[in-house]
């Protein structure tokens, strides 16, 4: 009997942690739409790519992971996130973009530019990067990831929903089932008694 209390308590705080972490998520995602910033959870930020420029190393609909290191941190051939200036297509100006940082230039007092290039495109972008654009540093991506969380960021708010209002209204449901029961077995015994009279 111990025993089941432990592991019922133990599933208990298993569900309680699955369902504080996918708010968590789901509420950090929708505050970031509504404020037109980047997604950020736990400290790093993540996005999914538009552009095929750094095919065939990041794909089109891939997650890309990256934290918000200072242009300082950044060495040649890291994959960077910076927000495209001029020199890139209207569609894609004002939003992230990753691409490889070919080359860094130390210019008057001390001050970082990036020469940047997306892998998959033939001459390198018009502007180089610079600590105003800086976003951070990629360390991670993934095409399976990818098509996860762009589910999730359309339907976010449906899964919340779900997962915070499932378990309760199934387990409303069996309470409703077993108060239903109860009350035709009373019901029956209470026939049986007055047949017996």
């Amino acid at each position: 009997m111990k025993k089941r209390k432990v592991l019922s308590l133990i599933a208990t705080l298993f569900t309680a942690l699955i369902v504080a972490l996918t708010a968590y998520v789901v509420v950090s995602i929708v505050i970031a739409r509504v404020q037109d910033r980047d997604v950020s959870l736990f400290g790093y930020s993540f996005g999914i790519v538009m552009t095929n420029s750094m095919e065939p190393e990041i794909s089109v609909g891939d997650l890309i992971i990256f934290t918000h290191e200072g242009i300082e941190n950044v060495e040649e051939g890291d994959y960077i996130v910076f927000v495209a200036g001029e020199g890139f297509d209207s569609a894609i100006r004002g939003q992230n973009v990753v691409h490889m940082a070919e080359e860094i230039v130390v210019g008057e007092g001390g001050s970082l530019s990036i020469i940047t290039r997306g892998i998959n495109n033939a001459a390198q972008d018009e502007y180089p990067v610079t600590e105003e654009n800086f976003v951070g540093l990629c360390v991670f991506h993934s095409s399976g990831w990818g098509a996860f969380f762009s589910f999730i960021m359309q339907y976010g708010i449906l899964i919340l929903i779900a997962v915070v209002a499932l378990p309760f209204i199934v387990k409303q449901i069996i309470k409703i089932v077993r108060l239903l029961r109860e009350g035709d077995g009373q019901a029956q015994n209470g026939e049986g008694s007055e047949d017996e009279k």
